[in-house]
């Protein structure tokens, strides 16, 4: 599973965003609205996705009352980013573009709050297999966080690797191992009181190494992030669900089956308690867990869990997204296998009509 890092997204951004904006005659409604904001990414970052939708709202309506403007679009960018977090890309998109276009009507483009919605936009276009544009967009983004944050700066390192992460997709490996390397050490240097999360980068290093058959690579990083996380979280976090799904997905690619399975069912339950069981992150480690589970044998198990996953991915993705399509030709192959041809040809059949849409 690629992870996402999203630049320029903590409470302090709110705090400098009100500083820097002055707009006469909402005094009333200062404290309120910032306060909602700030809020609302604690909330967000500790994945009470709901409660910080809420808050969020609150927030636009109390900025309503003084007009569209980069405040407004401080918190639309928190919102698309809830949106996000939760697998609801379309509402995440349109969040995004409307934030953008206060920016570019207000400020303009060439300002780093700008950037972090052109990057966070970027990471859609991604999700929606639109290479061309989420690269021109992380390159934008990239190319204002330098000039206005310098080149060294820890945020640039997360437009790095988050450009490396769509390499990878496509298969440019050596300049996603490249960017990979480049935005880790990066991250890794003391830059004042700027610091990121490495985990992310991590895993995405190590994912590549996986996916290249490297796995004496891949381990170590991916236990790093593990350990990190927990440290950092808990137990009970939606990233250490990822880094312990990841953990799976490399025994399950090394053909250590039991072990992977163990990591699934630990995944599963941390997800299931840090989001729930309709979120898009439980959907993904479902649909991993019932693929193994098929390639063990137990063929009822996979059934139900590919059935299980299937329901998530369809109300969280959407209909016609790529991972849709994986799990669903998976699930056909398992019909087959047990037997049921017509209902795999039919489902195989709804994999085929999305990669060609």
């Amino acid at each position: 599973m690629k992870e996402h890092v999203f630049p320029w997204r903590g409470v302090t951004t709110a705090i400098m965003l009100a500083a820097m904006i002055s707009v006469p005659g909402v005094a009333e409604c200062e404290e309120s609205w910032e306060t909602l904001l700030n809020a609302a990414v604690v909330a967000r970052e500790q994945a009470r996705y709901r409660e910080a939708e809420a808050l969020l709202l609150q927030a636009s309506h109390e900025l309503e009352r003084v007009g569209p403007g980069e405040r407004m679009a401080a918190v639309l960018n928190q919102l698309g980013l809830v949106f996000q977090e939760e697998g609801r890309y379309d509402r995440a998109k349109s969040s995004y573009e409307q934030a953008l276009a206060l920016w570019e009507r207000g400020q303009g483009l060439d300002h780093v709050e700008a950037a972090s919605i052109l990057h966070n936009l970027a990471e859609i276009y991604q999700e929606e297999g639109d290479v061309t544009g989420a690269e021109r967009l992380y390159l934008q983004s990239i190319k204002i966080a330098e000039r206005r944050l310098g080149v060294g700066h820890p945020d640039v390192a997360i437009g790095y690797n988050n450009l490396a992460g769509l390499y990878r997709k496509v298969g440019r490996f050596m300049e996603a191992e490249t960017l990979f390397r480049l935005a880790l050490s990066m991250a890794r240097l003391p830059h004042g009181e700027t610091t990121i999360d490495p985990a992310p980068l991590l895993n995405n290093l190590a994912a590549l190494y996986k996916e290249k058959g490297l796995y004496a690579l891949a381990e170590p990083l991916y236990e790093e992030a593990l350990t990190l996380r927990r440290s950092r979280f808990g137990d009970r976090h939606p990233a250490v669900a990822i880094s312990l799904n990841n953990m799976a997905n490399l025994y399950h690619a090394e053909g250590l089956l039991e072990i992977a399975d163990q990591y699934y069912r630990q995944a599963l339950a941390v997800s299931l308690s840090a989001v729930g069981p309709e979120a898009s992150l439980t959907g993904r480690i479902l649909a991993n867990w019932a693929w193994l589970l098929h390639e063990r044998g137990f063929m009822d198990e996979a059934k139900l869990q590919y059935e299980r996953a299937l329901v998530i991915q369809q109300k969280t993705m959407g209909r016609e997204h790529p991972l849709l399509a994986v799990t669903l030709e998976r699930y056909a192959s398992l019909l087959r296998d047990i037997g049921q041809p017509l209902e795999a040809g039919l489902i195989a059949g709804r994999a085929a009509a999305i990669r060609a849409h």
